[in-house]
């Protein structure tokens, strides 16, 4: 098993706090208000929200949908780790792609979001540096449209 790792940080306006919240307490409300052109739903297959929770997200018309697996989540600290282990995004030669977010406070109210993504490939199969380049950018419009619609929602804590 080939495993490819990808590093980011995107620097947000919106409290750790109050995106941690909207990204993994309240995803199921969030992400379909947020995102409404690519995820219709999000629902709780299996679990109570903690590590081994499984999530399914509905994805638009046409995208299919995937499943997560919360493996690890510290909301004192704000981190979440899941793994998309099952959908549309496994396309070949991936077995499973795993997300850690960490989420850390800024000086003036913000938040820096750290991203690592690890791309598992079956057997001894590469990924084309395209690919995970495609994933940053997706990562960043994903944490975007959380932000813009915090933003745009005041009253949402």
């Amino acid at each position: 098993m080939g495993v490819f790792t990808s590093e980011s940080e995107h620097v947000s306006p919106v409290s750790a706090a109050k995106l941690y919240k909207a990204i993994v307490l309240d995803a199921s409300n969030v992400f379909p208000k947020a995102l409404p052109n690519f995820i219709k739903s999000v629902e709780t297959i299996e679990g109570d929200g903690g590590p081994g929770t499984i999530k399914k997200l509905t994805l638009a018309e046409g995208l299919g949908y995937v499943k997560h697996h919360v493996d690890a989540i510290d909301t004192e600290n704000y981190v979440y780790n899941y793994s998309v282990i099952e959908g549309s995004a496994l396309s070949e030669p991936l077995e499973k792609i795993c997300y850690e977010y960490k989420l850390v406070a800024t000086p003036d109210g913000g938040s820096i979001v750290k991203s690592t993504s690890k791309y598992y490939t079956k057997g001894d199969e590469q990924l084309a540096e395209e690919y995970v380049k495609t994933g940053k950018e997706r990562s960043a419009g994903f944490t975007k449209a959380i932000e813009d619609f915090i933003q745009a929602n005041p009253d949402y804590n």
